[in-house]
């Protein structure tokens, strides 16, 4: 019996039939394999739904099932199929970023190769808010939980894929979590929302108008969370990066080329996908800034393209919306934004790209050490 092929196909089957009956022939069904396991090769036309989105779940299964997050993380990804273990380790949060954008682009293209040019998206991904034994229901302080927050998202960008995070729960508190299965991951807290309305007098329902900051109440590593991503693409994205300690995002994207492309480009690669596509209707391409960074900030937007064309731009603030018109219209041609603040935000930590700066306090303790035992053995 083979689990795929005999039980979850046909399950899955039968599912989307019956979703069908309800929401009709064209609804979109998203369905994924194993968590964290490669979408498998089997999964042919045949054996899945018309209009099926792939959806992997996928989460750091060393910080998930220990609860903690540190300097160091592991591709257990790459050790369950063989990868030598001193290749595993990852020191400091540079290095933790890289890991994570790897395993998640591997599960990306798996999909793609496994079926085609199909959508793609992480389904549910996440990080444990009681960490490193709750230290932070304590403390308040939940660096940790930000910085691993800021090395999932940066890897999700890098992987150029979209996700669902899990998760927003209105009733999280401390002492219960999530109420479901002993888990806390939510980013929002019903305690701390509480908390906060009391602090400021506030009574009676919020305006959910976009401006309105005490929406955010109850929020928690929302530096982390909260970050410009491109909402609506004219044209097929090429890379995507975002630097939480100063605010800079970056981001590339080409014009389709409709005639297609040649062979070699024709990959499962994610930050070399193929650029046939149909002809484009519409030209603007929308981002989303969000108001938490640019607020008090002048936006600093830098446009360049492979054909030297300029951009018209403009940004709505109570839309949390940057509008982009590129003049290059050229098939292939390929386009390049950064957006930044004036004044640039304020660090939240360092980020070393080194293990020994990461580091140092460990290896001056263990040189310290190891000088003093030679020091007795010779004097």
């Amino acid at each position: 019996v083979n689990w795929y092929t005999d039980c979850w196909y046909p399950f899955v089957q039968r599912w989307a039939e019956r979703v069908r009956k309800i929401a009709g022939e064209d609804k979109v069904v998203f369905a994924e394999g194993i968590p964290n396991e490669f979408c498998p090769r089997t999964w042919t036309p045949d054996k899945r739904p018309p209009n099926m989105v792939f959806a992997p779940h996928w989460y750091d299964l060393n910080a998930l099932f220990a609860k903690a997050f540190s300097r160091l993380s592991i591709n257990v990804q790459g050790l369950s199929r063989g990868l030598p273990v001193w290749k595993a380790f990852y020191w400091g949060h540079h290095s933790a970023r890289e890991n994570y954008a790897l395993q998640l682009r591997t599960i990306v293209e798996e999909g793609y190769k496994s079926l085609g040019e199909n959508p793609v998206i992480i389904g549910e991904t996440g990080v444990p808010m009681d960490m490193n034994e709750k230290e932070a229901f304590s403390t308040r302080d939940f660096t940790w939980q930000e910085r691993m927050m800021d090395a999932l998202l940066t890897g999700l960008e890098r992987a150029l894929v979209g996700f669902t995070l899990w998760n927003y729960n209105p009733d999280n508190v401390d002492s219960h979590g999530d109420y479901w299965n002993g888990e806390n991951f939510s980013w929002f807290s019903r305690q701390d929302y509480d908390e906060s309305r009391e602090k400021r007098g506030a009574s009676g329902p919020l305006s959910l108008e976009q401006t309105n900051e005490k929406l955010d109440l109850g929020g928690r590593i929302l530096r982390a969370v909260v970050r410009p991503y491109a909402a609506k693409v004219a044209g097929i994205p090429l890379r995507q990066d975002y630097e939480m300690n100063d605010g800079v995002w970056e981001f590339e994207w080409a014009n389709p080329s409709v005639d297609g492309v040649g062979k070699e480009e024709r990959s499962a690669s994610v930050g070399k996908p193929p650029l046939s596509h149909a002809t484009i209707q519409a030209w603007e391409t929308e981002i989303f800034v969000p108001l938490l960074l640019s607020k008090g900030r002048k936006l600093v937007v830098d446009y360049s393209s492979s054909a030297k064309g300029e951009c018209q731009w403009t940004y709505d603030p109570s839309r949390q919306t940057l509008f982009v018109v590129p003049q290059d219209r050229e098939p292939g041609s390929v386009h390049r934004i950064k957006v930044e603040f004036d004044p640039l935000l304020e660090k939240r930590f360092e980020v070393h790209s080194s293990v020994w700066v990461d580091f140092w306090g460990w290896w001056a303790g263990v040189l310290s050490v190891v000088f003093g035992l030679v020091w007795v053995l010779v004097v």
